[in-house]
């Protein structure tokens, strides 16, 4: 108390004396004179009160996050020489006869998304080239390119792309976790199991292979496959993934064409599936008009 007193009666009376009580603008930050509790037995309302305690802590330098993720120098982004070569459009690069490419080609038209179709001669090699093998190492189609210059090839990948790049109905790739994982499980099915077989038995009479000796065996396990697509995936909805077509039945159903061009009797529900796939896709037709083409020629 006696300490609070003597600061208050002996603190000198400067010209630069801003108010009532203790407050005093000095250039010494720690004196006494500046006391925010006392002023004249009553409170000091229009300066706030300031702890000198801290006035000797450094400042503290907020510095920028470390990144935490980089952008991998991937070789898929690189294929184009600059910014003047890349797309105004994605391009896909198809064979019209190849089943696997039919899928990423009608979901294109379906959505609506602009983009440029490049023919790709598998027959001639044209996949083989230099150019080509840049962009896909795989010398594979389909293959898709998009504006900025990513690259994605196999036929499930690329739709997959699509769906999350650009703004589709979500009946093609559901964001509900359970019907997404029943639509993953027929793609990844499709890839190995469905498909392996279908090579087995069609590849020989499309002219795609010369071995002739697991026709019999992919025969007979397309008998139980077609069994699984029919009674599972399909047992309560016309569709795979509900009542509208989602990316697994372009995935599915197109490659089923191929069984037109052998002997084998397609049961009546595959049929059905298929006829209702044709009639709730407009551009069916213009998609699949070169693969029946071709198989009629066989």
């Amino acid at each position: 108390i006696f300490f609070r007193l003597a600061t208050h009666m002996y603190a000198p009376q400067s010209p630069l004396y801003v108010g009532e009580g203790p407050y005093y603008e000095d250039a010494y930050y720690g004196s006494p004179m500046r006391d925010p509790y006392y002023s004249a037995g009553r409170p000091v309302y229009d300066v706030p009160p300031v702890d000198y305690r801290y006035r000797d802590v450094p400042p503290v330098i907020y510095e920028e996050p470390p990144v935490m993720y980089q952008e991998p120098p991937l070789m898929l982004r690189r294929y184009e020489p600059s910014l003047q070569g890349r797309p105004k459009v994605p391009k896909l690069y198809v064979a019209k006869i190849s089943a696997n490419c039919l899928g990423p080609w009608l979901l294109l038209k379906e959505i609506g998304v602009p983009f440029e179709l490049v023919e790709v001669d598998i027959l001639n090699g044209d996949n083989h080239t230099r150019e080509f093998l840049a962009m896909n190492p795989m010398g594979q189609v389909p293959t898709y390119a998009e504006t900025d210059g990513t690259v994605i090839w196999e036929s499930n990948a690329i739709m997959r792309f699509i769906c999350d790049r650009h703004h589709v109905p979500k009946h093609y790739y559901p964001k509900d976790v359970n019907l997404k994982g029943r639509i993953e499980m027929a793609l990844d099915w499709r890839q190995t199991v469905l498909y392996p077989n279908l090579a087995k038995l069609c590849y020989p009479a499309m002219g795609f292979s010369k071995d002739k000796s697991r026709v019999s065996e992919g025969r007979e396990n397309l008998d139980k496959d077609l069994r699984i697509l029919s009674d599972f995936f399909l047992r309560e909805t016309p569709f795979i993934g509900g009542a509208l077509p989602c990316v697994a039945d372009y995935s599915i159903g197109l490659p089923l064409l191929l069984l037109y061009a052998t002997d084998y009797r397609i049961p009546a529900k595959i049929r059905e599936y298929l006829e209702n796939l044709a009639s709730k896709t407009p551009a069916w037709n213009e998609v699949t008009e070169d693969l029946k083409r071709y198989i009629a020629r066989l």
